[in-house]
């Protein structure tokens, strides 16, 4: 079901009974809803880190680092926001993640290129090791749309799971009739509304399969050598 940014207003008002009410800007409902739907699409993305997904073809700079802001995508209403890197390649090998910490001195001395393909998170970018400039990679990433409140108009259609508009409207009204502990009751009621219908959602994008969820161990075989 198609829903619109007027729309979603609209139904905001409507789940705070206050439709006539003139508390509440449409201003203030979209600053609201804006931080919802981020804050919702996180929760999708921490669920089921495949719901978006994308491949960027990227080069390093001078210093082998990538910015988060070549890991985005698009304009307007077609935006691909950069949330969480999947994987790093170069086509052929696949870089693994490790910690500043770790190597610290790997920017500075001599990481030769037969060390391992590594990668770690500095400020808003990545970096690569060993340290190359003009090395193009492959970074597959997920991501968030556009930005509620960055919507063009409002007949923008809102890029959200289908059916859970409500768990939008229904934050989105409890953080509104909270304001000032007004109506602090109503607000707990339309929160619990919430939390029942995004478990019930999460618990759907977590597995598009009938096979079980299995539990695994975080590194993979890759980091072991064959005795």
């Amino acid at each position: 079901m198609a829903v619109t940014k007027a729309q979603l207003i609209a139904l905001t008002r409507e789940t705070m009974d206050a439709v006539a009410s003139d508390r509440w800007s449409d201003a203030t409902i979209t600053t609201v809803l804006s931080s919802v739907y981020g804050d919702e699409w996180s929760n999708i993305l921490n669920a089921q880190p495949y719901y978006t997904f994308a491949k960027r073809t990227v080069t390093t700079d001078g210093d082998g680092m990538v910015s988060f802001s070549a890991l985005s995508s698009g304009s307007g209403d077609s935006q691909q926001n950069f949330y969480r890197v999947l994987s790093v390649s170069d086509g052929n090998v696949l870089y693994t993640q490790t910690r500043f910490q770790d190597v610290p001195l790997a920017t500075t001395t001599n990481y030769l290129p037969t060390y391992p393909r590594l990668f770690y998170t500095a400020g808003q970018a990545l970096q690569i090791l060993p340290v190359a400039a003009s090395t193009t990679l492959y970074v597959y990433v997920n991501y968030k749309p556009t930005a509620f409140n960055q919507l063009a108009t409002d007949s923008s259609v809102i890029d959200f799971p289908d059916g859970g508009e409500l768990i939008l409207a229904n934050e989105a009204g409890a953080s509104l009739l909270n304001k000032g502990g007004a109506e602090s009751g109503a607000a707990r009621v339309l929160r619990e509304e919430a939390q029942l219908s995004r478990t019930l959602l999460l618990d759907d994008l977590r597995r598009y399969t009938i096979q079980p969820t299995m539990m695994a161990y975080p590194d993979q075989k890759y980091d072991w050598s064959g005795g």
